[in-house]
Order: C-alpha cells, then sequence, then structure tokens
C-alpha cells in the first residue's frame, strides 16, 4: 500500500527582512521621539510664554489703575534702601537712573467717588458759604464715604475718627495759601510740606464731617489761614508705594504698599521693601525691569517680568503703558 505524503512548506522572514523592518522601526521611532519632543518643548514655550504675559499685563494694569487716580505733584522715586535719598519722578535724570526705583505717590479715593449712583464726595464744593474751618459739599453722600474709608482701611480711616483722609483742591497754580493782602503764596510740593519726605505737613489738609454735605477741616490744616478753597475738590485716604524688592540675580518682585498716611507722620521705613508702615502685597514675581517717568500730564513705565521654561531657560515679556491725568 502506497502513503501519499504532504508535505506544507511555512514561509518566514529571512534575516535580511528582519534586520531591515528592524531598521525601518528604528527610524521611524527616532523621528517620532524627536518630533514628540519638539511638540513638548514648543507646548512649555507657548505655556511660559502665555502665562509670563497674563501676568505682566495684570499687574501693569493694576499699576495704571492706580496711578490714574494719583494726585498731580505727589509723585516720589526713592531709594529702596535709602529712604531719604529723594528726587521727583519729573526730574530728567530719572530716566536713566537705576537707583531711585521705588514709585511712591498719594492717589485719590477712586472707589469712594464711584462707589453709588448718588456719589458719597461729589468732588464739588460750594465756594459761597464754604469757610476756613468747614466746606459745603451739595449732594455728597458723606456718611456713606465715612463708611468705605473705614472698610478699605480696616478701621483706621474715617471722616469721624482719629485718622481722617486729606482734601486737594484743583487750583491752576497748585496753591495751597493765598493771603490776598500780602500776595503771600504757599504751593503743594511733595518734597517740603505734603509730609512725604519729612515731618513737615503744613501744606495738607485733612478733613471730617459732621453732616452728609458738610467737611470740616481737621489737623493738620485746620489753623491753617488763607486757604484757598475752589470749586473742584478731591479726597485721599492713602499713599501709595511700589517697591522693587531683590530676590538676588537682577531679578525682583513688586510690593504694593497703601493704607499709610503721609499727612499723619506715617511714612514708609526699613530697606529692601520690609517696610513695617501700611500694608503690603505682592503685585508680581520675577521681575527684571521697572522703569518710570512723568513729563507734564503724563506718566510713563515699563515692566519686564520673566517666566522659567525649564534648566536656565527663561521667558520674558514686557509691557509698557502710558497714564494721562
Amino acid at each position: 500500500m502506497i502513503q501519499n505524503h504532504f508535505f506544507k512548506i511555512k514561509n518566514a522572514f529571512t534575516m535580511f527582512e528582519l534586520v531591515l523592518v528592524i531598521t525601518i522601526l528604528g527610524i521611524v521611532s527616532s523621528i517620532g521621539s524627536s518630533v514628540i519632543v519638539n511638540v513638548y518643548e514648543h507646548y512649555l514655550l507657548q505655556r511660559a510664554t502665555h502665562k509670563a504675559s497674563i501676568k505682566t499685563e495684570l499687574a501693569a494694569q493694576q499699576i495704571a489703575n492706580l496711578l490714574s487716580h494719583r494726585i498731580p505733584r505727589t509723585t516720589l522715586a526713592r531709594n529702596p534702601n535709602d529712604l531719604s535719598d529723594t528726587i521727583l519722578v519729573t526730574d530728567p535724570t530719572n530716566v536713566s537712573d537705576y537707583t531711585h526705583t521705588l514709585l511712591e505717590w498719594i492717589g485719590t479715593d477712586s472707589d469712594g467717588f464711584n462707589a453709588a449712583t448718588r456719589p458719597p464726595w461729589n468732588g464739588f464744593c460750594d465756594v459761597d458759604p464754604s469757610t476756613q474751618s468747614y466746606l459745603v459739599t451739595p449732594g455728597s453722600n458723606l456718611s456713606l464715604a465715612d463708611t468705605i474709608f473705614s472698610n478699605l482701611s480696616n478701621g483706621e480711616v474715617s471722616l469721624s475718627g482719629t485718622k481722617y483722609p486729606a482734601i486737594f483742591f484743583k487750583d491752576q497754580g497748585h496753591r495751597y495759601t493765598a493771603d490776598p493782602t500780602t500776595s503771600t503764596e504757599k504751593r503743594y510740593d511733595e518734597l517740603s510740606c505734603l509730609g512725604m519726605v519729612s515731618s513737615d505737613n503744613t501744606c495738607i489738609s485733612a478733613v471730617g464731617s459732621s453732616a452728609d454735605e458738610n467737611l470740616s477741616f481737621q489737623t493738620p490744616g485746620a489753623a491753617v489761614v488763607n486757604k484757598v478753597i475752589s470749586e473742584h475738590y478731591k479726597l485721599a485716604w492713602s499713599a501709595y508705594a511700589i517697591c522693587p524688592k531683590d530676590r538676588g540675580n537682577n531679578h525682583y518682585d513688586l510690593e504694593l504698599f497703601y493704607n499709610y498716611q503721609p499727612w499723619a507722620g506715617e511714612r514708609l521705613n526699613g530697606t529692601n521693601c520690609n517696610s513695617t508702615t501700611g500694608e503690603k502685597s505682592t503685585l508680581i514675581t520675577n521681575v527684571t525691569v521697572f522703569k518710570f517717568a512723568e513729563s507734564g500730564n503724563t506718566f510713563r513705565f515699563k515692566l519686564c517680568a520673566q517666566e522659567n521654561i525649564g534648566e536656565d531657560f527663561n521667558v520674558t515679556i514686557c509691557k509698557e503703558k502710558a497714564i494721562i491725568l
């Protein structure tokens, strides 16, 4: 009996084919990993750029908002490590100055002015019935202003307490006093008599209130004669300062100081933004540039901040703002 044997032939890869496939897979995987690495690096760059841009814009806008309510002729530039070393921001040398990097000013109470349809203080004074002792400001709701001052200052400032807001009149000559009989004048001067540089506060007035539409002069200013009283006024409950706190390697954190009153003898102290006067909050970290200058009614500043991508790589974003009074 004859048996038939059938043999099944199985196909297989040759060694050459295996080597070729492995080589191709190696090439594809290397290209793929390179693409993945590039995509991830691009993502990190975009994330750092976006984060740096957002935080710089937010800080710059907050600074611009605060400066838009500054009282004219009250902006100072100080040396943060020697607060007695002070110049005017309007000083032309400030443009190329890397020493006077602390910015300080007195700001209008914008919150109280805009808080209600009937403004807590309306900024208008009826000059005729007003005297050297009190002012008539018809249409104001000073009891609400008192509540706002107290809330903003954690109960320290009010129109009926021991720490009062200051009043500034809009006079073309920036006059604080004017004697019509002798032509003697005294002007608002941040370097000499607003209490910002020394204890001399002889050209600033504080005000309180005993009625919804009456403001009464308090110390300082109550005993000063020939005060210039004009139709337009502004109230300020605090001075403000932006201080670059040194964190090494030419990097800084911008610290905002507020809730202190130079006209009441409260001034910044210490060095490197460690003042115990007023309250403090951090505006932005990792700052490389904070420069400012003022000319006429225009204030300009430049702010640059960094964001780390990884290892020793950083992204730097700069913002510039101009604020016109």
